[in-house]
């Protein structure tokens, strides 16, 4: 659906991002095995968080998504933020996602109520199960900033590899070595644009799910994320 032949999938709507502390060792049992990630930490501690995206166009339509980020990862120099789970709200999205990109998507119940003082997570989900979970983020009127028809700008590069479900910065310093062969992880280049970018307070109580809140968020209206297709392994 994207109107670059470089970048054929694009997606169009808006996202709020609340990093959290982390432990290391609830979050390293996570890791996807034989994928060659290393836990970036502090005193045994990692950057984890939500990511909550509202989609009005994308290959499949409409959906939510929301995103328990895992850790902040490296490979091969490479520096990245890795999802330990993603959820999305519609069947067609979890079918389109794991066929055409191999995102281990699962199927949800989500719901972003607008309703709320701030942006919070009401109901997250059990990572640790693999039943239907039920989510819920209040406030999500503050992320709905720009006017539909507002100029998006930015055009940032990011390095995907959806089958870990991690984002990187563009930069890979060390080459693939014969041994990492078979950790190697497809990679595609990402392309971010979007008309408005605000910082919101939005703290929240420590829990077994969302770890300890960092009391400020991003939020991104008029996303536009597109996708190429696979360039190369990491």
């Amino acid at each position: 659906n994207g109107t670059d032949d470089e970048y054929p999938w694009q997606f169009t709507g808006r996202l709020w991002f609340r990093p959290a502390l982390v432990r290391t060792t609830d979050t390293e049992k996570l890791l996807p095995p034989g994928s060659g990630l290393s836990v970036i930490n502090v005193f045994g501690w990692t950057i984890g968080g939500v990511v909550a995206l509202e989609y009005d166009t994308s290959p499949v339509g409409p959906y939510r998504e929301y995103v328990s980020m895992g850790a902040v990862v490296s490979k091969r120099g490479a520096l990245g933020q890795w999802g330990s789970r993603l959820y999305v709200s519609t069947k067609e999205a979890e079918k389109v996602s794991e066929e055409v990109w191999s995102v281990p998507a699962e199927f949800a119940d989500i719901e972003f109520n607008c309703d709320g003082e701030k942006l919070s997570v009401e109901s997250p989900p059990d990572i640790s199960s693999n039943n239907k979970q039920m989510i819920e983020v209040t406030g999500w009127s503050a992320t709905k900033v720009s006017s539909e028809n507002a100029a998006v700008r930015g055009g940032i590069p990011v390095f995907w590899t959806p089958s870990i479900k991690a984002l990187w910065a563009p930069v890979v310093p060390f080459p693939l070595g014969s041994a990492e062969n078979k950790k190697a992880l497809p990679l595609h280049r990402l392309r971010l644009s979007a008309s408005s970018f605000r910082l919101h307070l939005c703290s929240q109580e420590p829990s077994e799910f969302l770890g300890i809140p960092i009391g400020i968020g991003l939020s991104v209206d008029n996303v536009l994320i597109e996708i190429s297709r696979q360039d190369g392994v990491l």
